[in-house]
């Protein structure tokens, strides 16, 4: 059963819910935010869409509309439709709030690409730009040994035998609302669709709310960028469950042999 907003608020100072804490400081404690405490949060932050309109976040339309008409109004009107009291829609509404830069580009770049032959109607770059907002995790790394072990699929190293350089060296967020869902349980095989960016030590001993500014000003610069979209191809699939301290259950090296959740992959770099 998922949580209700207290309990989960309860638990903000914890991984992986600590990338938030700037931005929950803001919200309510003890209900639900409504559309009018993400529109205060939204407007103390002077978040806006690529068109520079302030995002307001409003009532979701009867009957909901398309993926590509509901990212028009985002641009068009800077409306975000919002169900209430719904951990989907409350973590989309976080993203906006801490990834104000990298979601308005998404969202630039889902209305200019518009529907595709595909039979999902998406292009190539709106199933990366999908992949990212639904499961995304940005990953700030200052060891590039680190990231070709993650790249390899070699959980067991990185995580149990690198435990404490990826701790020291690595930090982990996540953009994506679908895959921040999915921590209220911390659900078994979790995978989050990962970006990494050379970070360097004065970075990652920076508080949270610097380090989610830097992130979301590097993820912003990687989409403008259709280059490296292009070079990128797919995201790196990175089981969350595995990050030191986001699950009590990783501390068991045993809890990394399971490769239902820590699959070897492919061994191409993502």
């Amino acid at each position: 059963m998922q949580p209700d907003w207290p309990a989960w608020r309860a638990r903000a100072p914890i991984a992986p819910i600590a990338p938030l804490l700037p931005l929950l400081a803001d919200l309510p404690r003890e209900r639900w935010p409504d559309h009018a405490d993400w529109s205060a949060a939204a407007r103390a932050r002077g978040v806006c869409n690529a068109r520079g309109l302030p995002i307001r976040f409003v009532p979701p339309s009867v009957p909901p509309p398309s993926a590509l008409a509901f990212e028009e109004r985002v641009l068009e009107r800077g409306e975000v439709e919002t169900r209430a009291a719904c951990w989907h829609d409350a973590f989309h509404a976080c993203a906006w709030l801490s990834f104000p830069r990298t979601k308005a580009a998404i969202n630039a770049l889902h209305v200019a690409e518009g529907l595709d032959d595909a039979p999902n109607g998406r292009s190539v770059v709106r199933n990366l730009l999908t992949l990212l907002d639904e499961g995304g995790l940005i990953v700030a790394a200052a060891d590039a040994e680190l990231v070709g072990l993650a790249r390899a699929f070699r959980w067991h190293e990185l995580f149990w035998v690198q435990r404490e350089r990826v701790r020291r060296t690595m930090d982990f967020a996540i953009i994506g609302h679908a895959l921040n869902e999915r921590t209220l349980g911390m659900d078994f095989g979790a995978t989050g669709r990962a970006l990494f960016f050379t970070a360097d030590s004065a970075l990652l001993a920076a508080s949270p709310a610097v380090r989610l500014a830097w992130m979301d000003a590097q993820t912003a610069a990687f989409l403008a960028d259709p280059a490296r979209i292009a070079a990128t191809g797919r995201l790196q699939p990175v089981p969350i469950n595995g990050i030191p301290g986001w699950n009590d259950a990783n501390m068991d090296e045993t809890y990394y042999l399971d490769t239902r959740q820590f699959r070897p992959g492919r061994r191409k770099a993502a």
